[in-house]
This record gives structure tokens, C-alpha cells and sequence, in this order.
């Protein structure tokens, strides 16, 4: 994934780790809390700006992180329907177009198969680097083996799931040693049902980090815990936890961070800090937010908004004649 961006905190939350794709991305208005006919959304940042352009359908056409007027980066994206077939990072330094760190990956899927097989390919534009990873599915629709060829050699990505009750676990291996698990799970609260996910990650077989994410019955994130592994005491340990509240627009009004440290061999928490968020919106109907005010930091993000007019249908007695 290319959007390059630090904004991508109000996709993916602090501390969040990432895995490789088991399909090409296609992200739309929802993915950046966009709301109605949203044509572009340019985003005003402490280090620049970031715009992000939609086709009528909702899905994102372009994206552009600019630094300044001679450093940004471009990404587009392009569709058969409604599938991703291709995208194009760009990168320009001094204002001169960097074929060294630019790529285009290309997607298609193998028709011969029944479940055919999803075939990217990584290219950059020096043509220096080139790549193709291959996703391979099982019987019943899911990825189950990972191929990724490189000038280095070839790795192998095996994917082995296991359920009980309802409760699922995806281990991939890679080039047959434990890399990565995926556990995930319901429990039902007051609000509703909770969805669970414990990621762990490892290398050379060896945990060394975790991550529990608890989403609502609104599919939100409301819960963060990161932790990490102590290998004396063969378990791993909490390290910070956040903890998100929503207001009635479905946006985020507040973040907790709690930090942790050991003490007598139990987790407690050592300090607390807190951000509210207040928002300006457009007055539309669906409304966007324009501007997002974090306290106590009193710093701010704002956004400007370009929308689609509507299609004018044609009237039978407008229609030409023949």
C-alpha cells in the first residue's frame, strides 16, 4: 500500500502492524470518513498537504503527499469495473521524477483456474527492480499460499488455519518457520458483539511482538493493546493500550493512552494521557468535517472538500431528433 501518508493514523490507529496483502487494495470515501459525492479532499498537514481525488463510484483515483513544490509523491490507481488492475507510485525529489524509488505494480488474475490465482507484478521504473508475488487460494476462497519471486530467490508464504468454536486462528509460514499468527474472536458486551483480533508476530520462529485490536458492533476500533516479549519470562507484556470513543457522527471524540511497567512482575500503568477531538463541519447534508481540533495540544488539521454536482437526466422532449 502507497498512500504515503501520516494521515493514514485516522485508517489504521497508532501501533497497528501490517502484513502483506492478500488482495490489491481498493480504498474509498469511507476509508478517509468522507461522506456524499466527494469529487477531491485536500488535507492541510504540519508538513505539507495530502489530496486524495474519488471517481462518482466513491473509489480513490489518485493520491498526492506533497513535502513542497519540488518533493511529493503520486499514486494512481486504475480499475476494470470495479477490480484494481494497476498502480503507479510516483516520486519526485527536487523537482525531477526519481525512477529509482517509483513502481508499478500491475494485477491480473489467472482465468484458467476456477479460483484463479492473483498474480502481481512490481516493476520500477529504472526497470532495475522487478518482483511478482503470486496469492494462491484454497477450496473455499481464502489465500492459502503466498509466492514472491525476487532477484534475491523465492519465498513462500504458507498460510494453515484452524478453528474451535468460534474462534480462528491463520499462522503463515514462510519458507516453512512461524512468521506471523492471526487470531480472532467474538465476545458479547452490553453494546453488543465485540470483535477480537490477537496479531503476533515472530522471527526465526521466536515471538517478538503482539497486537490485540477489539472493534465494535460498528466495526470501529475502540481498542489498541500493544505488547512485546520477554524471552526470561517466556510471555509476552503489555506495553501501552488505547482506548477510543465516538461521538453520534460515527467520529472519533476521544483517545486514551495508558503506558505500562513492570513492577513485582506485574503490568501497572505508569502514565495516562488523553486527547479530545472537536470538529467544524460543512454544514452538507451528509456533513464532512472541515476541521479537526485536538485538546489539550490545541493543534488542528483541516480539510478542503470538492464535490460532484449532480447528473442532469435528459427529458424525452430534450433528447435530439433523428
Amino acid at each position: 500500500m502507497k498512500l504515503s501518508l501520516r494521515i493514514l493514523l485516522t485508517l489504521t490507529f497508532a501501533g497497528l502492524s501490517t502484513w502483506v496483502s492478500a488482495q490489491p487494495e481498493v480504498f474509498n470515501r469511507d476509508d478517509f470518513q468522507l461522506r456524499g459525492p466527494v469529487k477531491s479532499c485536500t488535507v492541510l498537514t504540519d508538513y505539507g498537504e495530502e489530496r486524495f481525488e474519488f471517481d462518482r463510484e466513491g473509489k480513490l483515483l489518485k493520491s498526492l503527499t506533497r513535502y513542497s513544490d519540488t518533493d511529493y509523491e503520486i499514486t494512481h490507481y486504475r480499475y476494470r469495473d470495479t477490480v484494481l488492475t494497476e498502480r503507479r507510485d510516483e516520486v519526485y525529489r527536487d523537482g525531477a521524477f526519481d525512477k529509482s524509488t517509483s513502481f508499478a505494480h500491475f494485477y491480473q488474475i489467472d482465468t484458467l483456474k476456477a479460483r484463479g490465482d492473483l498474480i502481481e507484478k512490481i516493476i520500477s521504473y529504472d526497470q532495475k527492480i522487478t518482483e511478482q508475488i503470486t496469492y494462491k487460494y484454497d477450496t473455499i476462497g481464502r489465500i492459502g499460499r503466498i509466492i514472491r519471486v525476487q532477484e534475491e530467490g523465492i519465498d513462500e508464504t504458507e498460510i494453515l488455519f484452524t478453528s474451535y468454536d468460534a474462534e480462528t486462528t491463520s499462522e503463515y509460514l514462510v519458507n516453512g518457520q512461524l512468521a506471523k499468527s492471526v487470531r480472532t474472536s467474538q465476545k458479547e458486551v452490553a453494546s453488543g458483539i465485540q470483535k477480537i483480533e490477537l496479531r503476533k508476530e515472530y522471527f526465526q520462529g521466536i515471538p517478538q511482538k503482539a497486537v490485540e485490536e477489539i472493534r465494535d458492533a460498528s466495526d470501529r476500533i475502540v481498542e489498541v493493546s500493544n505488547y512485546k516479549f520477554d524471552p526470561e519470562k517466556e510471555a509476552f507484556q503489555i506495553v501501552d493500550q488505547y482506548k477510543y470513543a465516538y461521538n453520534e457522527a460515527g467520529l472519533m471524540s476521544r483517545e486514551t493512552i495508558s503506558y505500562y511497567r513492570m513492577e513485582s512482575g506485574k503490568p501497572k500503568v505508569s502514565r495516562v494521557s488523553e486527547k479530545e477531538f472537536i470538529y467544524q463541519t460543512d454544514g452538507r447534508t451528509p456533513e464532512n468535517w472541515i476541521k479537526k481540533i485536538v485538546t489539550p495540544q490545541n493543534s488542528y488539521t483541516t480539510r478542503k472538500i470538492a464535490y460532484y454536482q449532480p447528473l442532469v437526466e435528459q427529458q424525452p422532449d430534450s433528447l435530439p431528433k433523428q
